[in-house]
């Protein structure tokens, strides 16, 4: 399939975050529109976001729809599947499968847009769906690393999902055609790790069409040792959250211990030019931004969306041999 090169257009949910975040989410709309000419949005949320969004230079290429309602960070899967049909969220995954726009975008609560996007767009084979980032792996370098929250608890075979998807989104955003994918454990040792980690290395060193990188530790995640990184959602939401946690503390350090630490921290690990990850496994493109995520991130998610629409991601990764084949290889 060709690349998408214009008229894309993405739906954000308005309501989510964790704070107050109308000023935030017309700035990130506003920036996000001028990094992506090629971009429209559509905003879904309250008469109040509205009023701010008029105020705003965001043009023609911003569209707004009215849904005030919104849907709590931690409700359960099967109320927000039987309720909250005005929510924002919920409208605007209704908007990729009705295809007025090809991705949607929320720093709402995982477990609702999981469900959501499940219900609504469907999967992708037999996936068990998986949230995946691009994480800097040196200058210029990058890593997918999966699942990083969409599954609490995940078996071995689910694991093995998740390398089969990241290893098709990485033949697409990292162009790299036999990526290496490892599994996140306590040591590189063959012999180290829970029956759950030992088990999936040895599915993923078997399976026809995966490259088995083996292990990798916790402090490897930044290095480039491997190209994909799977592990459960719990065990790998708590990795990647420890690791913006010691990049933010070194960036709002106390006086001339912080001007020290920011000459040593290399621009490229800033957390906020990642923002974004990207929900494999579901028939349409799904980004979750941070709850906390300021303005500037927010507008890279919004952009992460876009590009992933102008590469074809979904479609391609729908046709790569590797997610056609069962479900255990």
């Amino acid at each position: 399939m060709a690349e998408r090169k214009a008229g894309i257009t993405v739906a954000l949910d308005g309501t989510g975050g964790d704070t107050d975040r109308l000023g935030g989410i017309v700035r990130a709309a506003e920036f996000a529109l001028t990094l992506y000419p090629a971009m429209r949005l559509i905003v879904f949320g309250s008469r109040e976001l509205e009023r701010s969004l008029k105020k705003a230079r965001t043009g023609s290429r911003c569209q707004f729809r009215l849904a005030p309602e919104c849907i709590p960070q931690d409700e359960a899967p099967l109320k927000v599947l039987e309720g909250y049909r005005d929510s924002a969220m919920r409208k605007a995954v209704e908007a990729v499968r009705d295809g007025e726009a090809q991705a949607v975008i929320s720093a709402g609560g995982t477990g609702p847009l999981v469900a959501l996007s499940r219900h609504i767009l469907g999967t992708l084979g037999r996936m068990r769906p998986a949230l995946c980032a691009r994480i800097p792996a040196g200058e210029g370098r990058f890593s997918l690393m999966l699942d990083l929250g969409a599954n609490a608890r995940s078996s071995a075979a689910d694991l093995l999902s998740f390398a089969k998807l990241g290893t098709a989104a990485a033949r697409v955003m990292l162009k790299n055609a036999a990526p290496a994918v490892s599994v996140l454990n306590l040591g590189s040792e063959l012999c180290k790790g829970n029956r759950t980690v030992l088990e999936a290395r040895d599915l993923i060193a078997s399976c026809r069409g995966l490259h088995c990188g083996g292990f990798v530790e916790a402090n490897q995640l930044f290095t480039g040792d491997t190209d994909i990184i799977v592990t459960d959602g719990f065990t790998g939401n708590v990795a990647l959250k420890a690791a913006e946690g010691v990049a933010r503390i070194i960036a709002h350090g106390p006086g001339m211990k912080r001007f020290f630490a920011r000459l040593a921290f290399p621009q490229w690990l800033a957390p906020w030019q990642y923002n974004g990850s990207l929900l494999l496994g579901v028939k349409g493109t799904v980004v979750k931004s941070h709850a906390s995520a300021r303005q500037e991130a927010l507008a890279v998610a919004i952009v992460e969306a876009a590009r992933a629409v102008e590469a074809g991601l979904t479609e391609k990764m729908a046709a790569d041999p590797l997610l056609l084949q069962p479900s255990q290889a």
